[in-house]
């Protein structure tokens, strides 16, 4: 399990940098990791970012914080590994940031803590419900691939230990009944009907100024509201039709793709539908209905020149491989466009701060220099570190021409993302194709055996 959450740092970005990195809370610099900047620098680095932009965003920077359950035994350093693996999926290698793994507590934690602003393309990060979903199941999908458990957040800050153990259980009132509530929403029409279908699962039900529900050997009522600000009445009804508009909206998105493919529908399975074994008059029309598409489908397959069942699984696989080609083109675009763009952002530092250096140099009270231009030595000193692991002679690249490469690779995307979507549709397309096929030669072949058998 890894629970995340996520909050704005609007000041004192260099204490919150100090914490996530005191070394009393993890193994030495074993447990720091950082993209595109220092973290004995990050701080300066990220405020310049934002000033080279002018951006104007009131937050300095984002606060993310990836916990893992203690049951999961996993080791400091693969939770680090963890973190800097969904740090990279959840922000593209656009925004600077400085991981590092907690190891004081009970439970292992990782912070990351990442530039509000871009440093490719000064965009301020949108931190809304849609970024926090994409992150959280990021991370839930990472934890699958590490073989740890994943389990709803609770809904509700202050469980109680034995609450939250009941919870994980499954044994407590309260997460039976946030479970019939999730479950029945998806199923209700409108308020009432929501009523209705929470007293057929056994639930007694009290009504007031909040919504009371009571479940068989249940001595108490349990207000809804008491789970979370979900709960309410307000907001169960809110979900409900939030939830009625969603699946209007899927029915639409598959009526056009339905359309665009001139109304092919799937081929029903015959040999394992039961209604068609139970009713005589479906199993005629679904006979009629599975001709008239693979009618469509045949003519679909005329379209891609394929003329037999080894063709289309050809075809499929060819299309298949090609598709991960693409995938991977794009892949080493995206690597090469972010190398690029922090080889600016430091050739920018470096020729922004040389000027000061060479007069820190020249001075004779270098101390007294040092205290009133100290950042920008350091930015000074993290550049030219990079730049000298970076470039093997003194004569630095062309800013404007970096800048024109990574405007080509943007532009290369974009063709690159164009052709990826056309042969996903494609391959779509032609899985659709199989799959029908398939059930169809089936159908056909059990057919056959029943005529032979008479």
């Amino acid at each position: 399990m890894a629970i995340t959450k996520i909050h704005p740092i609007k000041t004192t970005l260099d204490k919150s940098i100090d914490y996530i990195c005191d070394k009393d809370k993890i193994d030495e610099n074993i447990l720091i990791s950082t993209f595109a900047c220092g973290h004995e620098t990050a701080s300066i680095e990220f405020d310049l970012t934002r000033k080279n932009w002018n951006s104007s965003s009131k937050n300095l920077a984002r606060h993310l914080i990836q916990s893992f359950d203690p049951e999961d035994n996993l080791t400091p350093k693969l939770a680090h590994e963890i973190g800097i693996k969904l740090a990279e999926k959840a922000l593209n290698g656009k925004y600077e940031y400085v991981l590092t793994t907690h190891i004081d507590k009970g439970h292992i934690h990782n912070h990351i803590l990442f530039n509000n602003v871009s440093f490719i393309d000064g965009r301020a990060y949108n931190s809304n419900k849609k970024s926090y979903h994409q992150i959280r199941n990021i991370s839930d999908k990472l934890c699958k691939d590490y073989n740890l458990n994943i389990i709803l957040e609770p809904k509700k800050s202050g469980k109680s230990y034995k609450e939250y153990s009941e919870f994980k259980k499954g044994t407590s009132w309260k997460a039976k009944l946030q479970y019939s509530i999730d479950n029945t929403i998806k199923r209700a029409k409108d308020w009432d009907d929501f009523l209705r279908l929470m007293e057929q699962m056994g639930y007694e039900i009290k009504k007031g100024k909040h919504i009371s529900f009571r479940a068989k050997e249940q001595q108490r009522f349990t207000r809804s509201k008491t789970i979370g600000e979900e709960y309410t009445q307000e907001n169960i009804i809110s979900r409900i039709e939030k939830y009625q508009n969603y699946k209007s909206n899927i029915k639409n998105k598959a009526k056009k793709y339905f359309n665009k493919r001139d109304k092919i529908d799937n081929v029903i399975d015959l040999k394992n539908n039961d209604k068609a074994k139970e009713f005589r008059g479906y199993a005629i029309w679904a006979k009629q209905h599975n001709l008239k598409n693979m009618a469509k489908i045949l003519n679909l397959m005329n379209i891609y020149e394929i003329t037999s069942y080894e063709d289309l699984s050809f075809i499929l696989e060819s299309n298949n491989l090609n598709l991960m080609k693409v995938a991977s083109e794009i892949k080493d675009i995206e690597n090469e466009s972010e190398a690029l763009a922090i080889k600016i952002k430091y050739i920018e530092t470096y020729k922004k701060y040389k000027s000061t250096f060479i007069e820190f140099k020249k001075t004779d009270n270098k101390d007294l220099y040092y205290k009133s231009h100290a950042n920008e030595l350091l930015l000074y000193k993290a550049a030219k570190a990079y730049l000298d692991d970076l470039e093997s002679s003194n004569t630095l690249p062309s800013i404007p021409k970096l800048k024109d490469k990574l405007k080509e690779l943007e532009r290369s995307k974009k063709e690159l993302m164009n052709e990826y979507n056309n042969k996903k549709e494609k391959v779509s397309e032609l899985n659709f194709v199989k799959l029908n096929l398939e059930t169809y030669m089936q159908w056909k072949e059990a057919t056959l055996n029943m005529k032979r058998n008479h």
